[in-house]
C-alpha cells in the first residue's frame, strides 16, 4: 500500500488529531521540549509505534527535507473528486473553493492550503498535471491544513470550472490584467478563486472562463506579490465582506 511521509511536529500533530491513519512515527534520539512530550503521549494513547533514531538516520529517511526530528509514516491521501467538492458544497448558502492553475512549488500550495483552512474555504482543486499535488513538501508547508479541509484533483481545470458554474459557482480570478478590485467584487456568493502561477499567471483559456479577473494594486516598485500573498488577501476579503453581511 501507498505511504506519505509527514515531516515536523505540528504537521504530525494535526494528522493526530484528525484521525489521519499513521502507521508509525520516528523520532529523533535524545529529543526534548513540550512539544516532543506532548507527541509522544498522543502516539501512546494511540497506540502508535515509536522508533528512535539518530539525526543522520532520520536526516537520510527524510531525504533532504527539514522535519524537527519527527518523521511519520501514513498511509497516501487520496485526492477527492470534483462530484465529492459539489457535494460537499450543496447545501451550503455561500460556499467558496479555489482552484490552483499551475501552482508547481510545494511551498506556495502547502501555504495556499493553510490559508484557505483558515479562512473558512470548503475545497482546494489542482489539476492533475502543471501541479505539486499532494506531495509531502506540499503537507508539510501546510501545517497540518491538508487534513482539515478537502483538496481534490481533476484531470481538466477548464471542464472543472465549467462543471462549477453549472452548480451556481462564480470564479474570479487573480491575474495583474484584471481590470477590477477584489473589494470591487461581490465574494459573499459561491465563488471559486482562480490562482495562476507567479511566473505565468493564468494560462489564456483558464483566464477566459473567470466571470471576473482582479488585480491586488501595487504601490511599489515590484510588479506581482507571491501567489501565497494575494490568495490571502483575496480569503480574507471575502471574509471581510461575509463577516460585513452579517452584522447588517
Amino acid at each position: 500500500m501507498a505511504t506519505h511521509k509527514i515531516f515536523g511536529r505540528k504537521p504530525v500533530l494535526e494528522a493526530l488529531a484528525a484521525g489521519v491513519p499513521i502507521k508509525r512515527v520516528y523520532v529523533k534520539a535524545g529529543s526534548q521540549g513540550a512539544a516532543v512530550q506532548e507527541l509522544l503521549q498522543r502516539l501512546e494513547e494511540q497506540r502508535i509505534p515509536v522508533t528512535f533514531l539518530k539525526k543522520f538516520d532520520l536526516d537520510q529517511m527524510a531525504g533532504g527535507l527539514h522535519h524537527q526530528g519527527v518523521l511519520a509514516v501514513m498511509q497516501k491521501i487520496q485526492p477527492a473528486s470534483l462530484e465529492e467538492v459539489l457535494a460537499l458544497t450543496a447545501g451550503e448558502k455561500h460556499p467558496a473553493v479555489v482552484l490552483l492553475d499551475g501552482i508547481e512549488d510545494p511551498q506556495n500550495f502547502g501555504a495556499i492550503l493553510r490559508v484557505a483552512e483558515a479562512t473558512g474555504i470548503r475545497a482546494v482543486i489542482y489539476p492533475k498535471r502543471r501541479s505539486a499535488g499532494l506531495s509531502p513538501g506540499t503537507i508539510k508547508a501546510s501545517a497540518g491544513a491538508v487534513f482539515h479541509l478537502t483538496v481534490a484533483e481533476v484531470t481538466n481545470l477548464a471542464r472543472c470550472m465549467d462543471e462549477l458554474k453549472e452548480a451556481g459557482f462564480w470564479m474570479v480570478g487573480a491575474d495583474m490584467s484584471g481590470d477590477r478590485m477584489p473589494w470591487d467584487v461581490e465574494l459573499n456568493m459561491p465563488v471559486g478563486f482562480v490562482m495562476g502561477s507567479e511566473g505565468q499567471g493564468l494560462h489564456r483559456l483558464i483566464r477566459e472562463k473567470c466571470d471576473f479577473c482582479v488585480r491586488i494594486p501595487m504601490l511599489g516598485k515590484i510588479q506581482s506579490l507571491n501567489v501565497t500573498t494575494a490568495a490571502a488577501m483575496l480569503f480574507y476579503e471575502r471574509l471581510r465582506q461575509r463577516q460585513g453581511q452579517s452584522e447588517k
